[in-house]
């Protein structure tokens, strides 16, 4: 269950295991004029630090920040989330988001308004048998997560270079996902997150493999007047790039269809139509000693629902785990 405060940074456990993080995404897209837009904020309090990502992109421009700033132990005082570039607030718990961005070259003052309630992964279906994280291991992601389909409205101001002084007026959808917990990014091996949001539905698909669970898990839910329905099964048969032999993810230029179950039997067929993207974000993670890598790309792309014919647009992210000696620098840092 979803909670008002559950909105906010959370306190600490004070037992010591994994790296606690608390982690905020929001993708955001306008269709129409094709813009992506990505912040992602990442409180590691155990390191004293968060992480902090801005990144956004449109016809003939992009966008790139991500910065390191120091994080209270407590996270419940951390309100609002922030750094001295990007600002985090929540403004009507479970409703209501503003972020608030200004970097070199750009600003953007965004805001997202829930379309539909936000869903939290532990009251989906959980496969049979235990893990040694306890229940929360057989959810999907192995924390407290909780997402939720979005509006999203506002202003991007290009400041430089040869857009300077375009000022875009943004109207499209998004997501939010909000996770906190102990988790290491290197115990996933791969995962699909299918977000795609229609005029009527938001149909959210996730697929995870980790090390705390022999068998891949899924989740997710379908958003509609009528409420969630939480996802029962995911069909990733139709994924041409693989994703258990430590290799990279690909070029990634054919579209996908991902049939989704519900728990009450509806299946939602949507086709990511990554062939004709109009952005790719990427949240790669890199070990220290250079030896693990998690390849993680967000690509924002238009939908189709099968069984309808309905158009939409959302994100598809797609990852997987890599190891080896240097592993991490074959990598490279893209641009994007």
């Amino acid at each position: 269950m979803i909670l008002p405060e559950d909105d906010f940074p959370h306190p600490v456990p004070p037992q010591a295991s994994m790296t606690w993080k608390e982690n905020w995404v929001f993708p955001g897209f306008d269709p129409v004029q094709r813009i992506a837009t990505l912040f992602h904020f990442s409180l590691r309090p155990g390191e004293g630090e968060g992480i902090f990502t801005a990144k956004l992109s449109g016809p003939g421009w992009k966008h790139r920040y991500v910065g390191r700033s120091p994080v209270p132990r407590d996270l419940s005082t951390f309100v609002p989330v922030a750094d001295e570039r990007l600002v985090f607030t929540v403004t009507e718990p479970g409703r209501q988001f503003a972020i608030d961005y200004t970097g070199d070259g750009i600003e953007a003052n965004l805001s997202y308004t829930g379309r539909f309630p936000a869903f939290d992964f532990a009251d989906g279906p959980k496969p049979e048998g235990e893990s040694p994280l306890g229940p929360i291991g057989l959810s999907v992601f192995p924390f407290h997560h909780y997402e939720q389909g979005l509006d999203i409205s506002g202003m991007i101001r290009l400041l430089d270079g040869e857009h300077a002084g375009t000022d875009l007026t943004l109207s499209g959808w998004g997501n939010r996902d909000h996770s906190w917990g102990w988790r290491d990014d290197f115990q996933f091996r791969y995962h699909h997150w299918v977000c795609a949001s229609f005029d009527d539905l938001y149909i959210q698909g996730s697929v995870m493999k980790e090390t705390s669970f022999p068998e891949t898990k899924h989740g997710g839910f379908v958003s509609s007047a009528a409420g969630n329905a939480a996802t029962a099964f995911v069909d990733t048969s139709d994924a041409y790039w693989k994703v258990e032999a430590n290799e990279r993810l690909g070029a990634l230029d054919r579209d996908v269809r991902y049939p989704i179950t519900t728990v009450d039997g509806e299946t939602y067929t949507v086709v990511a139509h990554i062939g004709s993207d109009f952005g790719r974000h990427w949240l790669n993670a890199r070990s220290a000693d250079r030896s693990k890598a998690y390849e993680d790309c967000q690509i924002f792309c238009d939908y189709t629902l099968e069984e309808t014919g309905q158009r939409g647009a959302g994100v598809l992210e797609v990852g997987t785990y890599l190891e080896g000696p240097g592993i991490a620098d074959t990598l490279g840092r893209p641009k994007t």
